[in-house]
């Protein structure tokens, strides 16, 4: 195999990886002269007709992602029954490798190694890639300790197949499965969190949360056991790293980290107030230790500077030997020592200066999250600022390829960052797409699509259509992607979706419902229902449905039997009821219809106010009005509000006891 030539440009050389689907090869490109990773599918899967056209419209899609932290893919092709990716060929070692030799990671590495996956996983989200697999498995580390997350996509093409052999190799990544992909659930860009979430235990404990006999004994843990803290396995965690880790991989999606930039963004913050506490800690060392004057200054001195007691020693038997007495020294040494705690005290208050700039200063008032300002116009996030007591300030103006021309497109401090009423938050507006780079087209309507690559200087290419389970006429993608830099006037070619294909059904949102809607509902989609299960449920009243065994808005054959299960207990009720504890907090679901959005793509964002304050369990994240709707779960304490928001408009608002009545 090691001289093949495959497609008649690519070399095949020598294998240098074999996983539970593909065998990888290191390869030469004849025609640009580079060495690159070729992944071929074997044999089993190749025999697998929807995987593999599942697996090339995966493939194709994740080619588009230009990121520093993704393994590129330059090409995806198929010879005779190989089918076959060619990708980046990174000249390093495998995370999970990694962690294997070198055991728990130092905190700070396993941080550095965690916002660089969390970059790459808010880029891809953005382009509306979901990756379903993250694990130390899919991460490579290059020789300058670049992480780079490969694989997009496949797990996506495994989980469209209905292939015998897709449990052996999906179940391989159980141990870092959210909770509702272990019970099939629907999955989003949270699942892809909890997975980091998970990742980052393994390189700071050197080992999983959850392990058994078989997979689904893995699976039922995530679902039901409560997550261990990472400290109880490495003592030596900083708390605010733990915590990270903790939100990250909650149960419940909706206590996660919204988006994976602000997980990036916690991971930064936590990152920052950990190594402040290492160095007051520091600080307080030295200057207990000169109290001490019989200890002296010797002692405090290597505190503060590192001196080891071998070497304090050498130093001290040389001095007696003829290069100055006791006292004199030590009148030097309290000298260094009284520099060196000077330095390290007046570092501590520009350092927290800095961190009040970066989280908002202030030191009135209670803390509160900064909401989401990006994709709003200055003056609908000034309204929006105010409400919150703010200021908003505008910083630069700047090029921008995921936000059209006078939205603002970033902000500081960063939503979901802790500030207090009256701080200043700078945002930056958009000028549009930089001349010569591709606008994103993907998730717009055609009409959209051609209106934008009008406005920034492109002509329309080719135009086709294919079977998705978006909308109809909506761009699923485009040619050459977005960010992409090519000549103005240039032909930009997209693919819209044709609506589901012929012979299936979509499948709709069953939660919420009785038994008797569920199944009229699906009738109307020419699906049927399957078996109805009872089971306890706290979050929904006796009757209502609480889980549907296909996600809402994913296609199926007509006829295709789709499994329901029903509350059978006393739980929370439908919209705007909450099901709450003695202790005055509990959980709400709160069923939204999108039928009240004005356009097909829209954002999403679910406010609550409670007792605590204000907060989004829903921020700003993408929707399509044809997908019917979903069940948000909010969390809240005492009496409050629930507000649903579609782009900027306010649908439903519902005040709810999160208490209990």
């Amino acid at each position: 195999m090691s001289t093949r030539l495959l497609a008649g440009r690519y070399e095949l050389q020598e294998k240098i990886g074999d996983g539970g689907m593909a065998v990888v090869y290191k390869a030469r490109c004849r025609l640009l002269n580079r060495f690159v990773a070729i992944k071929i599918l074997k044999p089993e899967f190749a025999r697998d007709l929807k995987f593999i056209e599942s697996f090339r419209k995966e493939s194709q899609a994740a080619a588009a992602l230009s990121h520093p932290n993704i393994v590129n893919i330059y090409d995806v092709g198929r010879e005779g029954n190989i089918h076959y990716i060619v990708m980046e060929l990174i000249e390093g070692s495998i995370l999970s490798d990694y962690i294997s030799k070198e055991g728990p990671l130092e905190w700070k590495r396993a941080v550095e190694i965690g916002k660089q996956i969390a970059s790459a996983l808010a880029f891809a989200h953005k382009n509306h890639i979901i990756h379903r697999d993250v694990k130390p498995h899919n991460i490579l580390l290059t020789g300058d300790g670049t992480a780079k997350i490969t694989d997009f996509g496949i797990a996506k093409a495994l989980d469209s197949s209905g292939s015998a052999e897709e449990t052996t190799t999906v179940m391989g990544s159980v141990h870092y499965f959210s909770p509702e992909q272990a019970r099939g659930g629907y999955v989003d860009e949270k699942s892809d969190i909890y997975s980091l979430g998970i990742v980052i235990f393994e390189m700071l404990t050197g080992t999983v949360p959850f392990d058994g006999e078989n997979p689904v004994a893995v699976a039922l843990m995530h679902i039901n056991e409560e997550m261990p803290r990472p400290s109880s396995i490495n003592p030596d965690i900083p708390p605010q790293i733990e915590e990270v880790v903790m939100k990250a991989t909650d149960k419940l999606s909706i206590n996660r980290y919204a988006t994976a930039d602000e997980m990036y963004d916690a991971l930064a913050h936590a990152e920052f107030d950990a190594m402040m506490q290492a160095g007051s800690s520091r600080k307080n060392a030295a200057v207990l230790a000169l109290e001490d004057e019989d200890a002296g200054s010797d002692a405090a001195l290597m505190v503060a500077s590192g001196e080891t007691t071998e070497e304090k020693t050498e130093g001290d038997s040389e001095g007696e030997m003829g290069k100055g007495s006791k006292k004199e020294k030590k009148q030097i040494n309290k000298i260094k020592l009284l520099a060196i705690i000077l330095a390290l005290v007046c570092a501590l208050p520009v350092s927290i200066f800095i961190s009040k700039i970066i989280g908002g200063g202030g030191d009135s008032g209670e803390s509160f999250e900064v909401p989401d300002f990006r994709g709003q116009t200055y003056e609908v996030a000034k309204a929006v600022a105010d409400e919150y007591g703010l200021t908003l300030k505008i910083g630069d103006e700047v090029y921008s390829v995921e936000y059209e021309e006078d939205q603002i497109c970033s902000q500081l401090p960063s939503e979901g960052s802790s500030v207090k009423k009256g701080n200043t938050v700078t945002v930056n507006i958009s000028k549009g797409a930089k001349e010569g780079t591709v606008p994103n087209l993907v998730g717009k309507s055609a009409t959209d699509a051609n209106y934008v690559l009008k406005k920034y200087g492109f002509k329309v290419g080719s135009v086709t259509s294919e079977p998705n389970d978006l909308p109809e006429g909506i761009v699923i993608s485009q040619s050459p992607g977005a960010g992409e830099e090519t000549n103005p006037g240039a032909y930009i070619s997209y693919v819209v979706s044709a609506g589901k294909a012929e012979g299936a059904g979509i499948v709709p949102l069953l939660l919420g419902m009785t038994q008797t809607e569920a199944g009229d509902k699906l009738l109307e989609a020419g699906l049927e229902l399957g078996t109805v299960t009872t089971e306890e449920n706290g979050l929904y009243a006796p009757g209502q449905v609480f889980w549907q065994s296909k996600e809402a808005g994913s296609t199926a054959d007509e006829g295709t039997p789709i499994d329901i299960k029903i509350c059978g207990t006393p739980g929370s009720s439908g919209s705007g009821s909450g099901s709450g504890t003695d202790g005055g907090s509990g959980v709400a679901s709160v069923a939204i219809d999108y039928s009240a959005a004005k356009n097909e793509v829209f954002w999403l964002t679910v406010k609550v106010v409670d007792a605590n304050g204000s907060h989004n369990e829903v921020n700003h994240v993408e929707r399509y009005k044809s997908g019917g709707g979903e069940t948000v779960y909010v969390n809240g304490v005492g009496e409050g509000s629930v507000t649903v928001i579609f782009d900027n408009d306010v649908v439903a608002q519902y005040n709810i006891n999160f208490g209990g009545n």
